[in-house]
């Protein structure tokens, strides 16, 4: 990068004037270029460098026009404005990383502003939220956000904050380059702690045929910035064995991946093997957050539904075959709008480490007797019963004459080695073109 970063720098300014303008003289002394921007819902400061003023010419509103709005309707006004402003300002490379100081309605506002910031573009809050559940903030970009102690006011305390969290933004915001073996193509792969040794050693297999890879955790945020990534073109290929967030989504649970999971990679014709990893449970807090349904069905012995602690912090509850036949008609109409290479792998004896026949330290159960969520097929003991209503939903809507999608049944659990290999093979071939549906 040539000369001195050029850092965005927002604040609704006028309230937190006095502390962004610290912000920005502090900038200025660590070797950046400040450019503020004011989200003012009420008065222009009138010395911001993008100013409350110009942002209303953009929305064709006046300043006094203000006055008679909400809070939230001003806010919105501003927010879109200066989301236009900043995403030109990106195009035409004119800023380098952004910094906001803000409450509740500056943090709201500010971070999604950086939301529209490119992945990899220095993104920074100070924000008094940040000690709480900041998940509405962060969402699934790569925002950092720090406690500044106090929301307004400059003193020997919060002047320390401020001069180092400026001096950051600008470190960050002219970091080294990067050398070229940082620019291998990317396969994303989806995991859960019951499907890690799948992933890991898949992982290992990409490494060694020259791919980098990223590993998201599938909780919900882990797969919608995947699939963001996937969208904006950093991706050449996708490992999601573990479609967990689709499950949750189905169902209703917590961690669920929204309803764009596992389109992104069908649309943009990204080369993609999917499996079932984790759709065998969903994922909740502590024990009293598990919904009292559920609960009422554990206790009846419906045949899946077991409640089982993951660790003191975490709960899971296994789904029961139904469950799983429903999961599968789903995913299976988001696969028939695939435009690459798609294949969708059926471990039959188990889809995670604790969905699983009996004690096998090496794919993650070490006992004593099946997993917690195993249910056998009464037909054949081996096989999973919810592997085989989860194929029969799949098969009555996926589209089989389709030349780039198949499915594809493998005696094997999850974990297996031979199964993770089977896979990543797989996509291996997808990569190189050498796939072909009928030899597969």
């Amino acid at each position: 990068m040539k000369g001195k970063p050029r850092i965005l720098v927002a604040g609704i300014l006028d309230t937190k004037g006095v502390e962004i303008r610290f912000i920005a003289d502090r900038i200025q002394a660590a070797g950046g270029k400040p450019i503020v921007l004011d989200l003012s819902l009420k008065e222009d400061s009138g010395w911001a460098d993008v100013t409350l003023g110009l942002l209303l010419r953009r929305t064709g509103r006046q300043p006094e026009e203000l006055s008679i709005l909400t809070r939230t309707e001003a806010s919105e006004i501003i927010v879109a404005a200066a989301i236009e402003i900043v995403v030109e300002m990106v195009a035409q490379k004119k800023i380098d990383g952004m910094i906001a100081s803000g409450g509740s309605t500056g943090t709201s506002m500010a971070t999604r502003i950086m939301h529209r910031l490119p992945i990899g573009m220095p993104k920074l809050m100070l924000s008094t939220m940040a000690s709480g559940d900041v998940s509405s903030y962060i969402g699934t970009r790569d925002i950092a956000m720090l406690y500044p102690i106090a929301e307004v006011g400059l003193n020997a305390v919060t002047r320390q904050i401020l001069n180092y969290a400026a001096a950051a933004i600008v470190a960050m915001s002219s970091p080294p380059v990067l050398s070229s073996e940082d620019t291998k193509p990317i396969i994303a792969c989806t995991m859960l702690g019951v499907t890690t040794l799948c992933v890991l050693r898949a992982s290992e297999h990409f490494k060694m045929a020259g791919y980098d890879v990223n590993v998201h955790h599938a909780v919900g945020a882990g797969g919608r910035s995947m699939e963001e990534l996937i969208t904006e073109g950093h991706i050449a290929g996708v490992f999601d064995v573990t479609t967990h967030e689709v499950g949750e989504f189905v169902l209703g649970g917590p961690m669920s991946g929204g309803p764009y999971r596992l389109t992104a990679a069908g649309e943009k014709g990204v080369p993609q093997v999917v499996s079932t990893g984790g759709l065998d449970l969903l994922v909740f807090g502590l024990p009293e957050t598990v919904p009292r349904y559920l609960r009422d069905e554990a206790e009846k012995g419906l045949p899946g539904r077991v409640i089982y602690m993951h660790n003191l912090d975490i709960t899971v509850v296994g789904t029961t075959p139904e469950e799983a036949f429903a999961i599968g008609r789903y995913l299976a109409e988001k696969l028939n709008r695939a435009k690459g290479p798609t294949v969708l792998t059926v471990p039959m004896r188990g889809w995670s480490a604790y969905d699983i026949a009996g004690p096998d330290p090496e794919l993650g159960w070490t006992g004593p007797g099946p997993g917690p969520f195993w249910v056998g097929d009464p037909s054949r003991p081996e096989r999973s019963l919810r592997a085989k209503r989860f194929l029969e939903g799949v098969y009555a809507v996926i589209d089989r004459a389709k030349p780039n999608l198949k499915v594809i049944e493998i005696e094997r659990h999850l974990n297996d080695p031979e199964f993770v290999d089977f896979n990543t093979n797989l996509l291996c071939s997808m990569l190189s073109g050498t796939w072909e549906k009928e030899k597969a």
